[in-house]
């Protein structure tokens, strides 16, 4: 090959490398614009255009993580399909654990994608994947103290595994050795943490009023509720959490004086 098109060559293969770096931000920004709008299938359509791009893109593949598990938030009726969002949305959080260890948003979404995972699961497979969300969300604080979401994924976790029934309970202690301090009281702390770093995310303010609900603090679980009713949507899941904010009033109205 002469020099001349030994660098011509050169230059040509510069430039398609230079237009590939740079149609992955693009993708990641119309992702986030998606994100922004409520669009759901635009979203997951520019991430995964992102992680086709560059497999080992770490915001490529959290994000993609984080909207598969939306995805499956926002699929009723359908177990099958739900379960198959979350074993995608697990897939993407791992790989991003895997490039980027130190990145707190990959352990959160890591700790999300297993939890939802861990609804489609029963007995000794679910308390199992209990113990990895519990374990990636305290990883992710860990790295991030500020990580808003992290707690919530902390609160929810407490909740459950406070509620578990002794069949489960039994499971949990052949993994954690003894039944683990889990309690209401410590799933309230942990998503008024959530509520503290982010206070208009809807979501922690719905959770937030199911626990004190499930702790008979009824009057505290209708100030949560209302408060999250009142906030303005700002996240594709908004509503869907409404309407469980709705639903959970229903419980608690009749316990107030």
């Amino acid at each position: 090959m002469s020099r001349r098109l030994w660098l011509a060559v050169l230059v040509l293969t510069a430039a398609t490398a230079a237009a590939e770096d740079a149609s992955v931000p693009a993708a990641l920004a119309a992702g986030d614009q998606a994100v922004s709008q409520f669009d759901l299938a635009k979203a997951v359509a520019a991430y995964q255009e992102a992680v086709a791009l560059d497999p080992k893109s770490y915001d490529a593949n959290w994000k993609l993580a984080r909207m598969y598990s939306d995805k499956a938030t926002l699929s009723t009726g359908n177990a099958g399909e739900q379960k198959k969002l979350c074993v995608e949305a697990e897939r993407f959080a791992r790989e991003a654990v895997r490039l980027n260890p130190d990145g707190f948003k990959g352990h959160v979404y890591l700790a999300i994608a297993v939890g939802k995972l861990a609804l489609y699961e029963g007995g000794k497979r679910k308390v199992e994947l209990s113990r990895e969300v519990k374990a990636e969300a305290e990883k992710a604080i860990a790295l991030n103290p500020k990580e808003d979401i992290a707690y919530h994924v902390l609160g929810i976790w407490n909740r459950e595994m406070a509620e578990l029934n002794w069949v489960l309970r039994k499971f949990a202690e052949l993994f954690y050795g003894k039944f683990p301090p889990a309690s209401l009281e410590q799933a309230t702390t942990h998503l008024r943490k959530a509520t503290e770093l982010a206070p208009n995310v809807v979501a922690h303010h719905v959770e937030l009023g199911i626990t004190l609900a499930d702790a008979s603090q009824w009057s505290d679980a209708d100030k949560e509720l209302e408060h999250a009713l009142s906030l303005p949507k700002a996240w594709v899941t908004d509503d869907h959490y409404k309407a469980l904010a709705k639903q959970t009033l229903e419980r608690v109205t009749p316990h107030l004086k």
